[in-house]
C-alpha cells in the first residue's frame, strides 16, 4: 500500500457481505506526527484516521470482492486526478464460518 508516496505493508482484516464490504488495517507508528492510525477500505471509498484528522478518500473503481489481484486508488473527491492512496495486489476472501 502507499499512503502519500510512502510504500508500507498492512494487513487488512473485516468483513463482507450483501449489504457492503469493510476492512481495516493498523497503520503503523514510526514516531513521526503523522505516524500511526487506521486505514478503513469499503467498495467505493476509504477512511485514513492519523493523528490531527481523518480523511474520506473516493475510489476511482469500486472494490472487487474475489477474483485476481487487484491495485486499487482512492482520490480526494474534489480532486480526483491526484490519488491520495494506492493498495496493490488487493485479494478479498472468505473464510468458512
Amino acid at each position: 500500500m502507499t499512503l502519500r508516496s510512502k510504500p508500507m505493508v498492512l494487513d487488512f482484516a473485516g468483513e463482507y457481505d450483501d449489504a457492503g464490504l469493510r476492512l481495516v488495517a493498523e497503520l503503523p507508528d514510526a514516531g513521526g506526527a503523522e505516524d500511526g492510525g487506521t486505514v478503513v477500505l469499503e467498495r467505493d471509498a476509504a477512511t485514513v484516521t492519523q493523528p490531527g484528522g481523518e480523511i474520506r478518500l473516493a475510489a476511482r473503481e469500486p472494490l472487487c470482492v474475489g477474483g485476481d489481484p487487484a491495485d486499487v486508488e482512492f482520490v480526494l473527491p474534489e480532486s480526483p486526478e491526484s490519488t491520495v492512496l494506492t493498495v496493490r495486489g488487493l485479494v478479498v476472501r472468505a473464510e468458512d464460518a
